[in-house]
């Protein structure tokens, strides 16, 4: 009886911590999304809100890096799969690496107060000049 109220708890513990990452990441992805400033309604930063700041671009950034460097691993073997598979067509390759290997990895205050876009899917760094 014991055994089995232990796995339901640790299978409940199991779900409520993808919740919450889940939930996390999306507050992420969509405070560089849309560019929302968490520090918009003030203007003059003290010091309490600075740290404030460090210490949820921290936590953030634990569950947002695991997430996008798997993205990348996994955008890294696609794209020399799709080399393999298309003769050696870089261009082709080059399409499915860039999105993957660039963007955000760490997310710092100045994403969170909504001076920088958090992306996640990256752009290269030739195209960014072009904007």
């Amino acid at each position: 009886m014991m055994r089995q109220s232990k796995d339901f708890f640790r299978g409940m513990f199991k779900q409520v911590r993808g919740v919450c990452v889940l939930l996390s990441f999306s507050l992420v992805v969509g405070l560089g999304a849309t560019g929302v400033s968490l520090a918009a309604e003030q203007e003059l930063s003290s010091p309490s809100n600075e740290a404030a700041l460090g210490m949820g671009s921290a936590l953030l950034t634990l569950v947002y890096f695991p997430c996008k460097l798997a993205y990348a691993i996994l955008g890294g073997i696609v794209g020399t799969f799709t080399y393999g598979l298309t003769g050696g067509d870089l261009e082709t390759a080059k399409a499915v690496w860039e999105p993957s290997f660039y963007g955000t990895y760490v997310i710092t205050p100045d994403h969170l107060k909504g001076n920088e876009p958090v992306r996640f899917i990256g752009i290269s760094a030739y195209e960014e000049t072009a904007l």
